[in-house]
């Protein structure tokens, strides 16, 4: 897969920016044309650049798969709206705010903090078409930004026990690995964005780094 490190808005917090899946991206509405064209380009999918919660924090605020995305709760009616009218399938999540903090999907699965009510676990699961189950990693309740998942692989915190990297593999069905990005962030949802096709880690991320999320991201 392409691996590569970039900026976004001049972050190296490219996860904070950015959601995607293997049809579309959601990213901030004033990410620079340049910018949008390479991410396109490198994950193979449409571009749209939005708003949410009046912030460009679209990583934090969001998740999704094929299905479509789930948003947390501050988010606008205008917002949601807008994102209806140009086809993108979206459910505005009450009584969650950083749902990007507390859950990663792919096609198929997916884990979430145990935050979150098993009725809204549920809510979520439907809308996205996947089996979502509520875990810790690394003692952390911040499941989506400790684990970057696609239909082929996953990174997972270093300082998951063994355990817990079993049982994500085990429970997505596709290898993964342990890594860092951005030279020493635990929280990889942070520090990275991925789908199928590509991925793409902030500037910081060094070599070691990057061959261990290639590793894992790779089928």
């Amino acid at each position: 897969m392409k691996i590569v490190r970039r900026t976004i808005r001049g972050s190296p917090y490219v996860g904070v920016f950015g959601c995607v899946t293997e049809k579309i991206g959601l990213f901030p509405i004033d990410a620079e044309a340049k910018e949008i064209k390479d991410l396109e380009d490198l994950l193979g999918v449409e571009i749209v650049q939005a708003k949410l919660a009046e912030s460009s924090l679209i990583g934090v605020l969001a998740e999704g798969n094929s299905k479509g995305f789930v948003t947390g709760e501050i988010a606008t009616d205008n917002e949601i709206n807008y994102l209806k009218e140009i086809g993108v399938k979206v459910k505005r999540i009450q009584g969650i705010t950083a749902i990007g903090n507390l859950l990663e999907a792919n096609d198929y699965r997916g884990l979430c903090s145990a935050m979150v009510k098993p009725k809204t676990r549920k809510e979520i699961g439907d809308f996205l078409g996947i089996e979502l189950k509520a875990a810790k990693v690394a003692d952390s309740d911040l499941v989506g930004s400790c684990l970057v998942a696609t239909n082929k692989g996953f990174v997972l915190n270093t300082n998951a026990t063994d355990r817990e990297f079993e049982e994500t593999k085990k429970f997505f069905g596709v290898n993964g690995s342990l890594s860092t990005a951005n030279y020493g962030d635990v929280f990889l949802g942070n520090s990275v964005i991925a789908n199928s096709k590509a991925a793409i880690t902030g500037i910081h991320t060094s070599a070691s780094e990057l061959l261990r999320i290639d590793e894992g991201l790779s089928d």
